[in-house]
């Protein structure tokens, strides 16, 4: 899947939030003109993310699912392209903040595996990839061993999608379920 989206913060407080986080532990591998490529890793887990900072963008790979992070500036705002899987849209721990400016269901997912290049909001991926997991649940017996409700995202759970109701900041939700 591959989304964009407007979002709050602004390219330099990301940069130095990837910079000089208390999450996580950051390791310049290289500096040469107009890029600074540095490793981002878990104190407590065997987790990082490849981080590469230019001038007007930030790149973010997750090392174990190779999900995508493009941060950038589009004339006055600050832009997320997410590529990767539908339940680790801004799931990761090692994320700098990232807010979405708007409601994030109203994005446009611009391809997916679910609808090619057909463009179509994330509200209705959503329930159409539910439909698809349930179909699959319900059909293959294989399914329902290999998932497991982990394997959904925490904030952008279908079943519980409430309409016009703002989510809690993500620190007050992993507070809550002990992460």
């Amino acid at each position: 899947m591959r989304i964009q989206f407007e979002i709050k913060e602004k390219l330099p407080e990301i940069i130095a939030e990837v910079l000089h986080s208390d999450k996580w532990l950051t390791l310049v591998k290289e500096e040469k003109q107009g890029l600074k490529r540095v490793t981002i890793k878990d104190p407590y887990f065997d987790s990082e993310a490849s981080v590469d900072i230019w001038e007007k963008e930030v790149h973010i790979t997750t090392a174990w699912s190779n999900y995508t992070y493009r941060i950038y500036t589009r004339g006055d705002s600050v832009w997320c392209e997410y590529i990767g899987a539908y339940r680790g849209l801004l799931e990761q721990n090692l994320l700098p903040i990232i807010t979405p400016k708007e409601n994030i269901l109203d994005s446009e997912v611009l391809d997916s595996s679910l609808f090619g290049d057909k463009k179509d909001s994330l509200r209705n991926y959503s329930t159409e990839n539910l439909k698809l997991k349930n179909f699959r649940r319900d059909n293959f017996q294989g399914e329902s061993v290999l998932a497991s409700p982990q394997d959904h995202p925490k904030v952008v759970y279908d079943e519980f999608i409430n309409e016009g109701v703002p989510l809690p900041p993500l620190e007050d939700i992993k507070k809550k379920s002990g992460n």
